[in-house]
């Protein structure tokens, strides 16, 4: 019988296995690498053509080669005899990204870890099933080199056609595959032979490298030609810098101008393809000796005028100045100072009868600063790893972030207005417990106010005011705070944590200054009936930061998602007043249970919400509904060296909602007089784009210039193909005088005419 049901199982499910087959063959196992082939399809159903993937797992160490080996090697090679169905002699293998690795003067290029290169492979009849054997010859080399071949069976069938779960994967790595063709992002401007002391030199110079990123250049030519590594010369040619390759087959062969070449530029996550020809030598004269002033001669990536500074041009001391300054000033932003106010409020009420614990308290509360800025930076330097997506403040494009920071930050208001008292051993672990009186009057009680107890519950409640002052200090980019995270984000995981620290020890400065010197607590009023009007009003200010926070929810969540969770909040702090004025106990616990739910709405609401879509949000940003507005247009990045081109001028502004710094930039610069009249100029286009919301697409933008927060404004123009990198916080100057350094000579001369 058992056998039976088990025989009417297999039946039944059969079909149901063979359609969840994965569209991959089983791994090649080998001691250093494994091998497979993976299909972008999980059949051949109206395919044309198959995308298929050729993976490599290696293990640590180890590597294979890229199409081009270098000074040694060979790349893997398919044999496809036996296959079925498929043109293989038309097959062609898609290469991404190598990378360099040089030993003893050997340069060779190829991957490491994990690849999967991408095959494109033409099928002869979409309605017959697809046989694939493959035969794959490829080396391995770490100490010691191993030749191996990898025989690979896969079976596509005809009746299926879906995207299989590893056409995502085979996509990752065909991103990576250097741009070809015409209006490349970067690319080889020059390239010519020279010789110093009998030796051969390949002369580079590149166009649109971004600040701070060090290129590798790969040149492909006859079999024969091998070159070296790229190396800074320190001279430029029309202002852009020469980079030699040394030519390391014979000095006596003969010379390569003339010959045709293929240029591969790496440069961060940008990497292009371009063919050229070896011309010859510049004009003596024509080269200077020294970078920098040529750099500056046009002025397209002035680091004086833009405020960005390279991590390879920077002082480390520059940089930890910067980040210390930049942490102080976060103390003053508008999303820090109410929470700032209430931690003066709480040494108000300590005044100087409690020197010791007013001591304690600040330096609980740098505490919770320093840990909070250490959380965040190992949670980015885990992105990094990862190839993630960082940058400072994104967590305020996260709903679920918002939504926690809207309900804390209403609590906060509830207390300030008296609706309930934050008690040491209930919500203590939200706030300040320094601002409450209760408390306070524990604390100087006879045997209770030095009880291990007691001290630490207070000091919870300190260490967390500064962790929560951390988490709304992020969407701030106070002057010089954006240098200093842009050149940790773009440099290694040590200057990471160095450059964090250095923000977080300037961001306690305040607080560890009262703890220095607790008397400062003196010269401050005694405690009275003005408190109630100070706390009123702070109650306001935390209401204020409320509400913004829900506009900022709004653009992610939707307006009715995020009215919901208002309502919700509105709710919960209507019930809490009612509790307060109530003078029936028995209704309190059951007006506090209702409350609760009314919070826990607010909380699941952006759960069930519908997003705006992006396209909306973008228009919304960019409409003119008045004749008052200036006409942005859509960030659209590909379009900005074609603008260039036709002679325009283009400013593009990368802001947010949730960005405090861009408002301030928007309010006391962009929309005054001075600047709207240069930017109304016919030949200067406007590109905004909006990162209230995850936006792949700007977040590598951003990342082209080891810029990794916002606000972010550059100016483009004929002047500066490159750009100029505007500070982040904004003047009028910077901004007029950065559109004339970019506009053609001819159009800047009518503007002023």
């Amino acid at each position: 019988m058992i056998k039976r049901i088990l025989t009417l199982l297999i039946v039944i499910l059969l079909p149901h296995l063979a359609q969840a087959a994965p569209a991959a063959s089983a791994w090649q196992d080998e001691d250093f690498a494994s091998v497979r082939v993976i299909s972008a399809r999980d059949g051949v159903k109206d395919v044309h053509t198959l995308r298929l993937g050729l993976e490599f797992a290696l293990k640590p160490h180890w590597k294979i080669y890229w199409r081009s080996a270098g000074d040694a090697g060979f790349p893997p090679s398919i044999n496809w005899q036996g296959s079925e169905n498929i043109d293989s002699a038309t097959a062609t293998m898609i290469w991404p990204a190598p990378i360099r690795f040089s030993i003893f003067g050997l340069e060779t290029f190829g991957y490491q870890d994990r690849v999967i290169l991408p095959i494109d492979v033409p099928v002869q009849n979409s309605t017959d099933p697809v046989v694939l054997k493959m035969a794959v010859d490829y080396l391995a080399c770490s100490d010691i080199c191993v030749p191996a071949t990898a025989n690979l069976t896969l079976d596509l069938p005809a009746d299926q056609g879906n995207i299989s779960n590893h056409a995502h994967e085979i996509e990752k790595f065909a991103a990576k595959v250097p741009l070809k063709g015409h209006n490349l992002p970067i690319g080889v401007s020059n390239i010519w032979e020279s010789s110093q002391d009998k030796n051969n030199f390949l002369n580079v110079t590149l166009r649109d490298i971004p600040e701070g990123v060090k290129p590798d250049i790969l040149v492909e030519g006859k079999p024969t030609d091998s070159f070296g590594a790229p190396v800074a010369t320190g001279q430029s040619l029309a202002g852009t810098p020469i980079y030699q390759l040394a030519i390391h087959n014979n000095a006596e062969a003969e010379t390569l101008a003339g010959q045709n070449v293929t240029v591969t530029v790496l440069a961060g996550d940008l990497a292009v393809e371009q063919p050229v020809t070896i011309g010859d030598a510049p004009a003596d004269g024509m080269v200077t000796g020294t970078l920098a002033p040529a750099a500056n001669e046009n002025g397209p990536h002035d680091e004086a005028q833009s405020g960005f500074v390279g991590p390879s041009k920077t002082a480390w001391w520059v940089i930890g100045g910067l980040a210390l300054l930049g942490g102080l000033i976060l103390n003053v932003m508008p999303c820090v100072l109410p929470v700032l106010s209430i931690k003066v409020m709480g040494a108000i009420q300590l005044g100087a009868q409690d020197r010791r614990g007013t001591r304690r308290g600040f330096l609980a509360s740098a505490a919770g600063i320093m840990v909070s800025f250490w959380i965040i930076a190992g949670a980015l330097a885990i992105l990094k790893l990862a190839g993630g997506s960082i940058g400072w403040g994104i967590q305020f494009q996260q709903p679920l972030f918002l939504t926690t920071m809207t309900i804390i930050v209403v609590l906060f208001a509830c207390n300030m207005f008296g609706l309930f008292e934050i008690s040491a051993n209930h919500l203590n672990n939200l706030a300040n417990n320094a601002i409450d009186q209760q408390n306070s009057r524990a604390a100087q009680a006879p045997g209770n106010a030095d009880t291990p107890s007691a001290q630490h519950q207070s000091m919870g409640g300190h260490f967390l005011t500064g962790m929560f002052a951390t988490l709304l200090a992020t969407p701030c980019s106070a002057p010089f705070l954006g240098t200093a995270v842009g050149f940790a984000l773009a440099g290694s995981i040590f200057d990471i944590f160095w450059v964090f620290s250095l923000l977080g020890l300037g961001f306690a400065v305040p607080y560890l200054l009262i703890a220095a010197r607790p008397e400062i607590a003196r010269l401050l009023p005694k405690p009275g009936r003005w408190m109630a009007i100070v706390k009123f009003v702070l109650g306001l200010a935390l209401l204020g930061t409320a509400i913004w926070l829900l506009s900022i929810l709004a653009n992610q969540i939707g307006l009715s998602g995020a009215i919901v969770v208002g309502l919700g909040l509105a709710l919960a702090s209507g019930l809490i007043w009612w509790r307060h004025v109530t003078s029936q106990q028995r209704r309190k616990p059951v007006l506090a249970g209702l409350a609760t739910l009314a919070v826990l709405m607010a909380l699941f609401a952006p759960g069930f919400s519908r997003p705006p879509s992006h396209a909306a949000q973008t228009a919304s940003t960019t409409d003119t509904p008045n004749d008052n507005a200036l006409p942005w247009q859509p960030f659209a990045p590909d379009k900005i060296s074609q603008l260039v081109g036709e002679g325009k001028t283009v400013l593009v502004d990368i802001t947010a909602d949730w960005c405090v710094t861009c408002q301030v930039n928007k309010r006391l610069v962009i929309d005054t007089d001075a600047v709207r009249s240069a930017l109304q100029a016919d030949n200067v286009v406007l590109m905004q784009g909006d990162w209230t919301r995850p936006d792949p697409e700007i977040a590598a933008f951003l990342a082209k210039y080891d810029r990794y927060g916002i606000p972010f404004n550059a100016i483009y123009g004929p002047q500066a193909p490159g750009g100029i990198l505007l500070s982040e916080l904004l003047s009028k100057d910077q901004v007029i005088s950065g559109l004339k350094a970019a506009q053609p000579k001819e159009g800047l001369a009518n503007n002023q005419g």
